[in-house]
């Protein structure tokens, strides 16, 4: 007998428990796909294919996805000598504010009475009333980068770091602040969007020596599979895939050696900077793995020829 909702009250109950149940089983089901993806994404990569195997590294290294968010959180809350590795207690930088212990963003804490700046002022400089400062750790990052751009495989080119508004809108008026505040707020996303945070000295120490062939990573044993024979009608089904075409069979595919894996680190290992404080200068040092992998292979090629 199929299921009736009754009448009066008892309907919007049963609406709300419906839509309940829907909503959390769109949930599962999206995680579900999420899962399902990430595990064909790891299984191609353990394939040797270049571009899941690049994908998977980038993600472990924080050039791209949640690593890079939390680097990137780090350099934004950091205080002006302290080192990237520390943590920040007490405080937790997102990408529209820097949140204090109030709980207030850096805008909420001005005073109310502070006029916004236009469009010109904040192409002056002054756009600190809409969206955080930079930190000296930030600024220096973003100078260097700008003068000496990485290999860009993720992030798009920092062309510049002040904003460029329109000063003025289509009736040739100042332009409004609301538009002024929302223009500035997408500059400062889109300026983070291009920024390679720098990994933890440590990390990019190993991952140099991986991607220069100082030191291996160990390779673990494949598992074997393990199951029933085959019946006659699998054997048949396993014998017509292996007379599809490469194309449709392998894609990709490569052997995973040491010398495909010293390859896949290097082209990560070029877009990872590291900084450190230099206190007899008063300033912060970046260094970009692209920069220190040619100075490693420069030495090494004078050492043997020498």
């Amino acid at each position: 007998m199929p299921f009736t909702s009754g009448g009066g009250g008892g309907g919007s109950g049963g609406g709300r428990s419906g839509g309940w149940r829907a909503q959390r089983s769109g949930y599962a089901v999206g995680k579900l796909q999420a899962a399902q993806h990430g595990l064909r994404l790891l299984a191609r990569a353990n394939d040797g294919e270049r571009r899941p195997l690049l994908k998977v590294l980038l993600m472990t290294y924080g050039r791209v996805g949640r690593r890079r968010r939390e680097l990137l959180g780090r350099l934004l809350s950091a205080r002006p000598h302290q080192g990237l590795e520390e943590d920040s207690a007490g405080e937790t930088a997102h990408e529209d504010g820097t949140i204090n212990d109030a709980g207030k963003t850096a805008a909420d804490t001005r005073p109310s009475s502070t006029k916004p700046p236009s469009a010109r002022e904040v192409n002056d400089g002054s756009w600190t009333h809409y969206v955080p400062d930079f930190t000296p750790q930030l600024q220096a990052l973003l100078q260097f980068q700008l003068q000496h751009p990485p290999a860009h495989l993720t992030r798009p080119l920092l062309r510049r770091m002040a904003p460029r508004l329109e000063e003025l809108n289509s009736w040739k008026r100042p332009m409004p602040l609301n538009r002024v505040k929302n223009q500035t707020k997408d500059w400062y996303a889109s300026t983070l969007a291009r920024v390679h945070p720098p990994l933890p000295t440590q990390e990019w120490c190993r991952l140099r020596d991986l991607a220069s062939g100082a030191q291996s990573e160990p390779q673990v044993p494949r598992r074997k599979k393990v199951g029933n024979a085959a019946s006659a009608g699998d054997e048949a089904l396993l014998f017509r895939l292996d007379e599809l075409p490469p194309t449709d069979r392998s894609r990709d595919k490569h052997a995973i050696t040491p010398r495909y894996m010293r390859r896949m680190w290097a082209t990560v290992f070029a877009q990872c900077p590291v900084m450190e404080w230099d206190g007899e200068g008063g300033k912060w040092k970046v260094t970009w793995g692209e920069h220190a992998l040619h100075g490693l292979r420069r030495r090494t090629k004078e050492s043997v020829e020498g």
